[in-house]
């Protein structure tokens, strides 16, 4: 067996979303913790700022962590086989600008829990990716196929903008209250990664 070939199979291993993945795991296994790395709004008042990211790493149920992480291991691994710097750096500014928006744009929000909104901002990141390559390669048929899943996805959005309900969770056995300004937020972030990315790309060739 060819050791370069292992080093390259192994280079494309999915790490840091499997680790992302594994953190939400872990801690959705420790009791108590959920309560002391939620957004809390009193709580990051007074200080507790680490919070604001550490939120995206606790669930309100079983069920509401499996889709989030279901997600994020799918998409992180597709993204991350593209770009892992991208990946990276499209986590860390949904992680920090969905709480941030929330604070400002929802005052009477006083918790709020789960990966969902970094999940939009990677699904919409590969999906401008797939868009854009579609649109290089005159694919037609790929090009329509990310343009009715990314319609799927702003219906969905919509649906909660609409119902205040979730479309995956039962968020009322959840005890949680749907949050789709973070998903909105996530998209968005997505999009603008992947431009960015594209721009980057262009300016260096």
């Amino acid at each position: 067996m060819d050791p370069s070939s292992s080093f390259t199979a192994a280079r494309r291993l999915p790490g840091a979303s499997l680790l992302l993945v594994t953190i939400a795991a872990a801690v959705s296994l420790l009791p108590g913790v959920a309560e002391c790395l939620q957004y809390d709004r009193l709580a990051v008042a007074q200080g507790a700022l680490w919070r604001l990211v550490t939120s995206h790493f606790v669930h309100w149920s079983g069920e509401h962590l499996f889709w989030d992480v279901l997600a994020l291991g799918l998409l992180g691994w597709m993204c991350e086989r593209e770009s892992a710097g991208w990946f990276l750096a499209c986590v860390a500014v949904s992680a920090a600008l969905i709480p941030l928006i929330l604070w400002i744009a929802e005052p009477q929000m006083m918790t709020y829990r789960g990966l969902s909104g970094i999940d939009s901002a990677l699904f919409a990141m590969l999906a401008v990716r797939i868009g854009q390559r579609a649109v290089t390669d005159k694919d037609r048929l790929r090009l329509g196929l990310t343009g009715v899943v990314a319609v799927g996805f702003a219906a969905k959005v919509a649906y909660e903008l609409v119902t205040g309900d979730t479309l995956f969770v039962d968020s009322s056995a959840a005890g949680m209250t749907p949050m789709p300004l973070a998903h909105v937020v996530g998209g968005l972030v997505g999009m603008g990664c992947a431009l960015c990315e594209s721009f980057w790309s262009y300016k260096t060739w």
